[in-house]
């Protein structure tokens, strides 16, 4: 309980850094958005006249993504020694399987973290 609750602060602290960042269009996994808006510009550009929808899902790419590249880019925004190492300690924290015991996370972003994919953002 502990860990999510400090990953909630660290999402509250990190999110609008970075949110403005993103394309307009957008819709994964970001607050205020999510498929009922994207279905909703389907249908707007689908009214225009276009025919196409491309959707793309690069499968697994959460879990190959280098922590020191991902903390690298964030260090070019956040300067917050602590908020950086909560950040390290979340990515490093490991998983717990059921056959395997725990294994430590060397890349990727952890499965189930209130500030990944996995997760539900949207509030």
């Amino acid at each position: 309980m502990r860990d999510r609750t400090v990953e909630a602060a660290l999402k509250q602290v990190l999110e609008p850094i970075f949110e403005h960042d993103f394309a307009e269009h957008s819709y994964g996994f970001r607050p205020g958005r999510g498929c009922r808006e994207a279905v909703k510009r389907v249908e707007e550009l689908l009214g225009q006249g276009y025919g196409w929808c491309v959707e793309l899902d690069f499968k697994g790419y959460f879990d190959t993504i280098p922590h020191e590249g991902l903390l690298g880019l964030i260090r070019q925004r956040v300067v917050d020694g602590s908020v950086l190492a909560l950040l390290a300690q979340s990515l490093k924290a490991g998983v717990l399987e059921e056959l395997k015991g725990w294994e430590p996370t060397e890349a990727g972003t952890p499965q189930g973290a209130v500030m990944t994919p996995r997760t539900q953002w949207i509030t």
